[in-house]
């Protein structure tokens, strides 16, 4: 969880930093300047991640989920040639994957709530600014803002690192390599250094 300076907004995380939930306090127009409830909102979003990220680190670690990588295709010798176009794919594949995770990481992204009343904007896994319109602020219901900023807090998460990327480097080339690797005895076998 966490909270702005002034007390007045929480929001939850979950154990991934996914934001779960986001609290107004009912009197919150008595604590917060109706123009400033954006920032109040971004610093307890970022205050709530950073809180999620402290105990990812806290925690013993343990090692990732292996995938579980399919048998090797044959037990056909492999030649230098068919050896070079592996590795060559596989680097090209891991130069697209590098490519599309720097476009996603370095460039700020903005979204707005369906409600179009909250705009926030994340940069690098940080939320940068939640703006929203004043005049909402003073007639809406405070769950109905809660909502929208819950809105958009999800999808700025969501969309800062989409599914297919966080999931890793993924292709043919690289699932051939890595079943290759995953039995030592098979790879020697068909590269021709044990019989």
């Amino acid at each position: 969880m966490g909270r702005d300076a002034d007390g007045v907004v929480t929001v939850a995380v979950g154990d991934m930093a996914e934001v779960q939930s986001v609290t107004i306090a009912a009197l919150w127009r008595q604590s917060v300047d109706p123009r400033v409830l954006g920032s109040a909102v971004t610093q307890a979003a970022n205050a709530a991640t950073m809180a999620a990220f402290a105990k990812q680190v806290q925690r013993p670690t343990e090692p990732p989920p292996q995938r579980e990588a399919p048998p090797p295709r044959s037990d056909e010798r492999i030649t230098p040639e068919q050896a070079l176009r592996l590795m060559d794919a596989v680097s090209a594949d891991l130069a697209m994957y590098t490519q599309r995770m720097n476009e996603v990481v370095d460039r700020p992204l903005t979204v707005e709530s369906r409600g179009g009343h909250v705009r926030g904007t994340i940069h690098r896994g940080q939320v940068l600014d939640l703006q929203i319109d004043p005049a909402w602020t003073h007639s809406a219901r405070v769950t109905e803002m809660q909502q929208e900023f819950l809105e958009v807090l999800r999808n700025l998460r969501a969309q800062s690192v989409p599914a297919d990327l966080a999931q890793g480097p993924q292709s043919p080339a690289i699932t051939e390599l890595t079943a290759l690797v995953s039995d030592p005895d098979t790879l020697l076998r068909r590269v021709g250094l044990l019989p």
